[in-house]
């Protein structure tokens, strides 16, 4: 996971610089920061799409696409936060807890 997180701080330009500063120096920000940094890049890049004259039907789908997506996995991170687990830990099912520092 840290791993992930480290390709998403040093490549994709979808983080605020502070969060990316924070996730490369080893002080992770909370989950929920993350998802909404990528939340609102993904809200942004839809708006500029469906707002532009010159995209194309297919161009306005999938902005759309991974708009829901982008909420979907919001909604599936903050059940997770919310379910009890107090450890700091993201869990998948039955796999051990993996640690996000």
């Amino acid at each position: 996971m840290n791993n992930i997180l480290d390709q998403l701080a040093r490549n994709t330009g979808l983080l605020p610089d502070e969060l990316a500063t924070a996730i490369l120096a080893g002080d992770m920000p909370p989950v929920e920061e993350i998802v909404v940094a990528l939340i609102i890049g993904c809200m942004d890049a839809h708006a500029v799409i469906v707002g532009d004259p010159e995209s194309s039907w297919n161009e306005k789908r999938l902005a759309r696409m991974a708009l829901a997506v982008a909420f979907l996995a919001a909604m599936a991170v903050a059940e997770r936060v919310g379910s009890g687990n107090d450890s700091g830990c993201v869990t998948c099912m039955d796999e051990a807890p993996i640690e996000l520092r």
